[in-house]
């Protein structure tokens, strides 16, 4: 029986069917027994005599691959690659696959979500409200605004998409462009540097690309005053000393951050402000998307052992 080790918490939470289809395929299902990301000698050790890991965010390195000897491929459990060393898995023939698409839909809806949150100050004035407090918070309207999406893949598109009903001006910057869809949903195509100089709002998509930063502190002045920033992606599109120094000067109006530099942990720099939106990477976390990523990453997993045969 081969062994499948499945790190993420959220897989199958809601319907046992992906489970059932690996057993019922002559897997061993091994589950994270930690109920959080492990560590790696955590993910070593638990990753003895498997042949396939369903992954959520641990980090597979050298050292991982080369201490599992009897990995075979990886399926990735959601779409973001920053946690795995790709070259050393094609070195050593190791496919990696990702749940592209399975939670568009969520993330979409997380992000235009903060960005409404963010603009309104509904967080804020909701925790005062708790506090037996009536507190009213100055706003923006999205309506007439310029949203720049940094990242048109499937997400930057479905948040391009659902933007349609607000009356806004879209900006998109991207390497690569689908020019149906470009041309069918009324988006500017242009240079980040336009986008983040024209932008009321920004909201990221991008996977994180190198080690600099795409918004540091010189993106931070040539941005519109009380712009809008939301990052739904990679904490690391985001120079965080620049963004609290915006933040300070008032450039920034107001933010919704989902990923963050040392999760589980938050920055706690952040604590002190109203306008700020932290999140625990819950973007992708619905019944619906969990339900179909799961099932994607289950026959990726089929398919590649399928061909073994």
């Amino acid at each position: 029986m081969r062994k499948v080790l499945v790190t993420s918490n959220s897989f199958g939470k809601y319907d046992q069917e992906p489970i059932k289809k690996l057993e019922a395929a002559g897997f061993e299902v091994v589950r994270n027994p930690y109920g959080r990301m492990m560590e790696e000698d955590e993910f070593i050790e638990q990753m003895q005599g498997a042949e396939t890991v369903i992954l959520s965010t641990e980090k597979v390195s050298k050292k991982v691959i080369d201490a599992c000897p009897d990995l075979k491929m990886i399926s990735r459990y959601g779409v973001g690659l920053d946690n795995i060393d790709l070259d050393y898995c094609k070195e050593k023939g190791i496919p990696v696959t990702v749940t592209r698409g399975g939670n568009s839909n969520a993330v979409a809806e997380f992000a235009i979500t903060l960005i409404l949150a963010a603009s309104k100050g509904i967080l804020a004035s909701g925790m005062k409200a708790k506090e037996g407090k009536w507190k009213k918070f100055n706003g923006l309207d999205l309506t007439e605004k310029t949203v720049g999406i940094v990242g048109l893949g499937a997400i930057g598109r479905e948040v391009a998409k659902k933007l349609q009903g607000f009356d806004v001006k879209i900006l998109a910057y991207d390497v690569y462009y689908d020019e149906e869809f470009v041309n069918k949903y009324h988006i500017e195509k242009t240079s980040l540097e336009d986008l983040i100089k024209n932008s009321d709002v920004i909201t990221l998509h991008a996977p994180a690309i190198g080690d600099k930063p795409l918004l540091g502190e010189k993106e931070f002045s040539e941005m519109k005053d009380r712009v809008v920033i939301v990052n739904a992606a990679r904490a690391s599109l985001i120079d965080t000393d620049a963004l609290l120094k915006a933040l300070d000067s008032g450039k920034v109006f107001a933010t919704g951050l989902d990923v963050h530099e040392h999760e589980p942990e938050y920055d706690e720099r952040f604590f002190k402000y109203d306008n700020v939106i932290l999140t625990p990477h819950n973007a992708a976390i619905t019944r619906e998307a969990t339900d179909k990523t799961s099932m994607m990453a289950v026959d990726h997993i089929l398919e590649y052992f399928a061909k073994e045969k």
